[in-house]
């Protein structure tokens, strides 16, 4: 069977899926970060209406020191002094007294127009001292926040004088970057917007764990489906998301329909193959028999008959193949595991690999052994199994080339071998051999030669039966080295 190929579906498939719970997450988690920018508006609208009702009751308490002092200045003046007043003389006098710490500064402004208190003019420039008068003079409430969310935002208070708007208001200003409290209620209210956001994405997390849950389970029990075992992959409704009954329902319909129909291939094929069987090994007999008795045979019919032969023989292992992965397939298939001698196996493995491949050099290399080595396993699915490797040997090298089968003693394994001297395996195709129907890329057959792709996934079949394994070693140009494990026995 030629080699499999890539479906471009599946690789288109597989550049554009994508995931429910992927898109799940990040649409919750654009709507959290939305609401959060939301939440963070109105917070931050309220937080400032806030902070302005509390620092306009603290700077109305503040203003009133300075207030004292100014007022008790204008008491103290004399009738014609205050008709006089007020010019920037007078309030510099005014504010002579008053000296604030932290940032703070007043000023008066009326119509002699704006005179800065102490310090206040290398705190700010005398543009932002004009604005702050004009901001809390112009307000109604006569407060007002500049610079709001930044390390400058200061309160703005003005408090009219005693005489009158003529006279003028006095305008306290403060900064509240440097105020405690409000650097500690930044803070918590920073680290809570933090933990709000973190914990509902914690949170989202957890939901959608256990929203997918039943997905999870219901993946889990379609892994672990295979074709052997159709007969449990039927999954309970029962307990199943009302979402998923549906699909479930025509999955389960589709695993009846598919058991079904690998019931009459398993069916199919061991009927062909035992049927075939019988028919095949009549003709090869016949075959043989006119190729023992005629000795007078014309040279063109004796070659004729070989090929028929020949494909005859080829024809009767596949069938062999096939029926024994029907075998296994129906579960009817066996394999012993009991003490043998596995050098009778390897013997009579070349003396048929030797008939049925004459054109190459087949060599068993038991120099130096032990007249008897016995393994654990099946001794005639061992023969089958070194055929097989033999029977690929061939396939890939060239004529009359060496074939050499060893036996190497490893701890308490037995290790057989089959080197060849052909083409080599790329690496990348090395795990894929053993699969059913499948020829590694990139190598091809000699000429006349045809290959199922089932030897090596027998061969696995059977290894695996006895116990053993398969491996291989193989280099591009160089050859291949297949090695059988069996376990040692010392009986």
């Amino acid at each position: 069977m030629p080699a499999s190929n890539r479906d471009p579906q599946a690789s288109t498939a597989s550049a554009g899926r994508w995931s429910i719970a992927r898109r799940f997450f990040l649409t919750s988690f654009i709507l959290i970060v939305a609401q959060s920018a939301l939440s963070l508006a109105i917070s931050g609208k309220l937080w400032k209406d806030f902070t302005s009702l509390y620092l306009d009751s603290v700077l109305s308490r503040q203003v009133l020191r300075p207030l004292n002092l100014v007022d008790n200045q204008l008491d103290l003046l004399t009738a014609q002094e205050a008709m006089e007043c007020c010019t920037k003389k007078d309030y510099k006098n005014f504010l002579s007294e008053i000296a604030l710490a932290d940032g703070k500064a007043v000023m008066i402004s009326g119509s002699a127009g704006l005179v800065p208190g102490q310090g206040a003019e290398s705190l700010y420039t005398s543009q932002q001292l004009s604005d702050f008068a004009k901001l809390a003079t112009s307000n109604v409430s006569r407060f007002a926040l500049v610079d709001y969310g930044t390390d400058r935002a200061v309160a703005v208070k003005s408090v009219n004088l005693s005489g009158g708007s003529e006279t003028g208001a006095l305008i306290y200003i403060r900064p509240i970057y440097n105020m405690s409290l409000f650097i500690t209620l930044s803070r918590i209210r920073f680290l809570s917007e933090i933990v709000l956001m973190l914990s509902l994405v914690v949170l989202l997390a957890i939901a959608l764990t256990y929203i997918l849950r039943p997905m999870r389970s219901v993946r889990s029990r379609l892994s672990n489906i295979q074709l052997d075992n159709l007969d449990t992959a039927l999954i309970p409704l029962n307990g199943q998301p009302v979402e998923l009954q549906p699909i479930l329902t025509e999955f389960n319909r589709m695993v009846q329909r598919l058991e079904t129909s690998a019931q009459n291939q398993k069916q199919f094929a061991s009927t062909i193959s035992h049927e075939f069987r019988t028919p095949l090994t009549v003709i090869s007999g016949f075959i043989q028999s006119v190729l023992n008795r005629a000795q007078d045979l014309d040279s063109r019919y004796r070659e004729s008959l070989l090929i028929a032969d020949k494909e005859a023989f080829r024809l009767n292992r596949m069938l062999s193949d096939l029926l024994d992965l029907s075998r296994a397939d129906n579960h009817q298939f066996k394999v012993l595991r009991e003490p043998f001698d596995c050098i009778l196996s390897c013997r009579e493995a070349l003396r048929l690999s030797q008939f049925a491949f004459p054109s190459n050099i087949i060599r068993l290399d038991d120099s130096g052994l032990e007249e008897s080595i016995w393994a654990i396993g099946d001794p005639d699915r061992l023969v089958k199994c070194l055929e097989n490797l033999i029977g690929n040997a061939v396939k890939y090298s060239e004529p009359k080339s060496l074939i050499e089968l060893d036996i190497v003693l490893k701890d308490q394994q037995v290790l057989f071998s089959v080197q060849d001297h052909g083409q080599g395996i790329p690496d990348d195709q090395q795990t894929r051999i053993f699969e059913r129907f499948v020829r590694a890329d990139g190598v091809s057959l000699r000429r006349g030669e045809t290959s199922s792709g089932l030897g090596l996934s027998i061969v696995k079949m059977l290894m695996e039966g006895m116990g053993g394994s398969v491996s291989v070693q193989s280099e591009v140009g160089v050859g291949s080295r297949f090695i059988l494990a069996l376990q040692r026995s010392m009986s």
